[in-house]
């Protein structure tokens, strides 16, 4: 008799890993709207005035923390790797009639923004506190792309 109700636990359980097991990732926190790079990077809306031809890395001005040693740690990295590197410390966007897909790269931009320092966008590709190997890799991916 406790072989149908330890049965049905199984089952249960074994439905319950199916179910999950066939979610779509959400380990990144983003809409299912994102892509992610191998490198870690979401797709977002760039920033009002960001290059697209540089790493535009945000981070506090004038900072002793943690967060701005890490984002001088990557600037200096990309830059004797000769990467351009233009420096920041906000975020903005300006829409005319935003489409549905431009308000969702916004939108990540923003959480990305949020997660804390450094924030770092290369061409429609965004990550907060990347290390500067990702970094790097993820402009040369770019760049190799012809994005």
């Amino acid at each position: 008799m406790r072989l149908v109700p330890t049965l049905l636990l199984v089952a249960c359980l074994f439905g319950a890993w199916r179910w999950w097991d066939g979610r779509p990732d959400s380990s990144s926190g983003f809409d299912a709207g994102a892509s992610v790079s191998e490198n870690g990077f979401v797709s977002v809306q760039m920033p009002d005035g960001a290059s697209r031809h540089a790493v535009l890395v945000l981070a506090p001005q004038n900072c002793p923390s943690d967060q701005a040693r890490r984002s001088e740690a990557l600037v200096a990295f990309l830059q004797d790797k000769g990467v351009p590197v233009v420096r920041g410390h906000s975020i903005s966007f300006a829409f005319d009639n935003p489409t549905p897909e431009q308000v969702a790269g916004a939108n990540r931009a923003v959480e990305v923004f949020k997660r804390g320092a450094p924030a770092v966008f290369i061409n429609g590709m965004a990550m907060s506190d990347p290390t500067p190997a990702q970094a790097a890799a993820e402009y040369r991916r770019l760049r190799i792309a012809g994005l």
